[in-house]
């Protein structure tokens, strides 16, 4: 007998195969669609907060997750890198403006679901989460298959996709979930926009093996705070004790800088002025990408029998980390909501509940807290940072913070309160 998937989802990126992995724990049948035929590193989010540790859990991968990533607890935010040394050739971090760490007072210790940013590149993760869905008899996964038509009934939706061989694959379920990123084709089939703005910047995440040890006065997750050249460093492995550490740079550059034929010297010019170390600088660069940053969403997740999840819905700045923290949490919640219309009988009204959840999260925290988190890195005089009211509370150590703390966990949609 021919497999008859549920649920079908397209995009095999974290929150599409989180939401596979939920699903098949549920006793749901998948089918899960993805263009590509191979991992590929990705270059943007890799942090998982500590609100989202409860959803890797009930998927079965925290442990696997935790053993393979590393646990942050802080940031720092600082100036530039300055000149050290009498001939001047070599940089030392910036001067500290604030440092926060906001498990401190937590009852909580490493190890524990919900202590600390766990540090785990998007390749990584899938490469732990995949081989679990293809080795599932509920699932069926359609690597190198690009979706090129949905279709919606009363009571079932089909996908048709197309193999890099050109054959059609066809695929009818109960409902279709578009995880397919920001460009998304389910969104676009449905006739969803993403409405709001797109930031005036630009930015390239770049990986490279430097050797360069995190700052000895604050955590190696790190904001330059600067009117231009406002960036973020983090160390995305285990750290080593000795030589190099695969960095993630995040540097702002202009429509100027970022033209093709000018990219790869403005990119060295950067990296020479802002990452500290000697002169010249030394690094492996193994990928970089330039992308814009967006303040943008659709005005459902729902429509019919398709729904969205992560970028696919929903698009912010990467300062923060609220994309993929926000995209984990939609796939967690919406499996949650899948199980009990599926498997439990309730009525799909739970499924726009859990839209109007999940659009109400990301408009009224996500959103904002991620404006205000990069408007910090690039409007705030960093010679004054302390007239920015957060920069404040973290100087004199306020209980205001703890408000910033249960953003955080505000960002989770708990189902069970949402079903009649």
């Amino acid at each position: 007998m021919a497999f008859q998937p549920q649920v079908i989802i397209v995009g095999a990126g974290p929150c599409g195969c989180l939401l596979a992995l939920r699903l098949i724990r549920q006793g749901i049948r998948v089918a899960l669609f993805e263009q590509d035929e191979e991992i590929q590193p990705h270059f943007r989010a890799l942090g998982y907060p500590g609100s989202t540790h409860a959803a890797l859990k009930k998927a079965g991968i925290w442990e696997e997750a935790y053993e393979k990533g590393s646990i942050k607890t802080g940031f720092s935010w600082r100036k530039l890198a300055q000149d050290v040394g009498p001939d001047g050739k070599e940089k030392a971090w910036g001067d500290l403006i604030v440092t926060w760490d906001p498990y401190i007072h937590s009852s909580l210790k490493e190890g524990d679901v919900g202590y600390g940013m766990l540090a785990l590149p998007q390749n990584r993760f899938r490469e732990i989460i995949l081989p679990k869905i293809l080795d599932s008899d509920l699932a069926k996964v359609y690597l190198g298959h690009n979706v090129v038509n949905i279709r919606q009934g009363s009571t079932s939706a089909t996908v048709t996709a197309v193999s890099a061989a050109g054959s059609e694959v066809h695929a009818t379920g109960c409902f279709i979930v578009g995880a397919d990123g920001g460009k998304s084709f389910i969104r676009k089939e449905l006739g969803l926009h993403l409405e709001g703005f797109t930031w005036p910047h630009i930015v390239v995440a770049v990986d490279a093996h430097i050797d360069l040890p995190p700052p000895s006065d604050g955590p190696s997750s790190t904001y330059c705070v600067d009117p231009v050249d406002f960036a973020f460093f983090s160390i995305i492995e285990k750290p080593r004790k000795t030589g190099t550490n695969l960095w993630r740079c995040t540097l702002a550059m202009t429509e100027e800088e970022s033209r093709t034929e000018v990219f790869d010297a403005n990119l060295r010019r950067k990296m020479e002025k802002l990452v500290p170390g000697p002169r010249p600088l030394q690094y492996e660069l193994l990928r970089s990408q330039l992308y814009r940053l967006h303040q943008r969403s659709t005005a459902t997740m729902k429509s019919g029998r398709c729904l969205l999840i992560g970028d696919a819905a929903h698009l912010t700045n990467p300062w923060g980390g609220l994309g993929l923290t926000t995209g984990i949490l939609d796939a967690d919640s919406l499996a949650d909501a899948l199980g009990f219309v599926i498997n439990n009988g309730k009525s799909e009204a739970v499924l726009q509940a859990w839209s109007d959840a999940r659009i109400d999260v990301f408009k009224d925290i996500v959103s904002p807290t991620a404006t205000k988190n990069l408007l910090r890195c690039h409007q705030v005089d960093p010679e004054n940072p302390l007239l920015d009211p957060f920069f404040k509370m973290i100087h004199e150590n306020s209980e205001e913070l703890n408000g910033v703390n249960q953003n955080y966990e505000r960002m989770v949609t708990d189902m069970s309160q949402l079903v009649n």
